[in-house]
């Protein structure tokens, strides 16, 4: 026998950047849902006991110019009657293209069928030059690199050249690029990616007519997190560059 509960949770996985001083805020929106059961392939949740995981692709329709912040929401889960409910769930490997839903349980937990929705918002990165301020930190959002490297994408590009056009009509600007990592791996490794990543970030910004002189870089490792580092989806948001203004 089966038991049908109605959830209205929607999962804390939203992480808010404070851009109003600097940024204008362009946005752009999706939405959509899911439904997985035993007729989903490689579905898993619904016999065996102890932890057990499934992922499902979700993938946008056009794809965003950068990598969007992911909302998902539980609406329904079926489960076996008697079973006790133990499951977490949560967007990873959020892409321009889309991303994937994690879905775990854990016990004696028998799911047999999830029902939820999300939506993905996306901000375009748009400097309001007459805002800025000493002290402000803007999140480069959609600089990427190769993994455990620090060789910049060329997917990055649009990003980095808009800092490097906001340097040139302000040339009085000076910054601090800084680099950040998750807590995976050894301490001392993610210490010096992060310092490579904001040097190879600098490097871009002078090669493109920047001045040596207006920008230090910094790398800080996994020491400055903005969320947790407990899920997936919080380390890939603790993997970031930022700039913050250190002279107007």
């Amino acid at each position: 026998m089966k038991k049908v509960i109605v959830l209205s949770l929607i999962l804390g996985l939203f992480i808010s950047f404070n851009f109003a001083q600097t940024t204008k805020k362009i946005e752009l929106n999706q939405s959509g849902g899911f439904y997985l059961d035993a007729n989903t392939s490689g579905y898993n949740l619904n016999n065996g006991s102890g932890l057990r995981s499934f992922s499902y692709e979700v993938k946008f329709n056009p794809p965003f110019k950068g990598v969007p912040t992911v909302f998902v929401g539980v609406q329904l889960i079926d489960k076996t009657d008697g079973s006790p409910i133990r499951y977490s769930l949560e967007p990873y490997m959020v892409t321009r293209d889309g991303f994937s839903v994690k879905v775990a349980t854990w016990g004696d937990t028998k799911i047999n069928a999830i029902a939820g929705s999300w939506m993905a918002s996306y901000e375009e990165l748009v400097i309001e030059e007459e805002k800025v301020k000493v002290g402000e930190t803007i999140q480069l959002r959609n600089v990427f690199f190769a993994f455990g490297k620090s060789d910049i994408l060329p997917e990055s590009n649009d990003e980095l050249n808009k800092v490097v056009n906001f340097m040139k009509s302000n040339p009085s600007v000076e910054i601090e690029v800084s680099g950040h990592t998750d807590n995976k791996g050894a301490d001392d490794f993610n210490m010096k990616l992060s310092q490579d990543r904001a040097n190879s970030v600098k490097n871009y910004l002078v090669s493109n007519g920047v001045a040596d002189a207006r920008i230090t870089s910094k790398g800080y490792g996994e020491s400055k997190p903005i969320a947790t580092n407990s899920t997936e989806y919080g380390r890939e948001q603790n993997r970031r560059v930022e700039f913050t203004i250190t002279k107007k």
